[in-house]
């Protein structure tokens, strides 16, 4: 029974696709993990396209690794391990890669590898977009942004703040904190992906803004001030009873000169 069990566990090894991740512009290596301390390479075959086209070979004792155009001078292969290294990944390169080894005395094995190729996580940057100082303590406003779309953003202080609201819109993050008087706060704005995570800390400070104090008067210009206000206060006063009650005084003007009035 144990026959079958290990012809069916070696066929689903050898069948199953390793999942190799790598980044644009960076090196990736599809490596089979070959055990070859009791067996010589006679030859190896890393190909791809439905597995009839060759990117690097060695076979007869010669190394090529300029079979295809789009992998020409980017690939490395390692004959002692059969270890093949993509370098400068392009988006093109993420496909399904196929080895073939044979081993002196006609042994054969294959490995099966799917390439995956990403842009590497860009680093956020926080910045201070606004700051208030009030009863001792300051009150901030960071806005925190990356250049990558679909990122996961958290916030942390150190020492802690006192987070008064998070928000998030597209690829931007809102924090708005409290922080005690004159202390200095290094807040950091994390951003991650399934793949990987990067981050950016900004040190703010809180310092105490000094009450400005009033400027000091002159007494005699203050008397002198008052007295102009007074004035100009009576003097209006006065010209609206002048103009509310000019009828009646007429009246009387003309009664103390001896003519009638001029309702009459």
């Amino acid at each position: 029974m144990w026959l079958p069990l290990l012809f069916f566990q070696l066929l689903r090894v050898v069948g199953s696709n390793q999942q190799v991740l790598g980044f644009l512009g960076e090196s990736a290596t599809l490596s089979p993990a070959l055990d070859v301390t009791q067996r010589n390479i006679s030859s190896i075959k890393w190909l791809i396209l439905s597995n009839d086209t060759w990117i690097s070979t060695y076979q007869g004792g010669i190394t090529n690794t300029d079979h295809f155009g789009q992998y020409r001078g980017r690939l490395h292969l390692d004959i002692s391990s059969g270890d093949l290294t993509i370098k400068n990944l392009i988006k093109k390169d993420a496909m399904k890669y196929v080895l073939e080894v044979g081993f002196q005395g006609d042994e054969e094995i294959s490995r099966k590898f799917v390439l995956r190729v990403e842009q590497r996580l860009a680093q956020p940057r926080v910045t201070k977009h606004h700051g208030w100082s009030e009863d001792g303590s300051c009150t901030v406003t960071l806005l925190c942004s990356s250049p990558n779309t679909s990122v996961n953003f958290t916030w942390s202080s150190t020492p802690l703040a006192t987070i008064l609201f998070e928000g998030f819109h597209a690829n931007t993050a809102f924090l708005l904190a409290s922080m005690g008087a004159d202390q200095v706060v290094s807040f950091t704005c994390n951003t991650a992906t399934a793949l990987e995570s990067t981050s950016d800390t900004l040190n703010v400070e809180c310092v105490r803004e000094p009450i400005p104090k009033p400027t000091p008067h002159h007494p005699h210009c203050v008397a002198f001030g008052y007295g102009v206000f007074l004035g100009s206060c009576f003097g209006i006063l006065l010209a609206m009873i002048t103009f509310i009650l000019r009828e009646r005084i007429e009246d009387c003007i003309y009664y103390l000169t001896g003519k009638r009035g001029r309702s009459s």
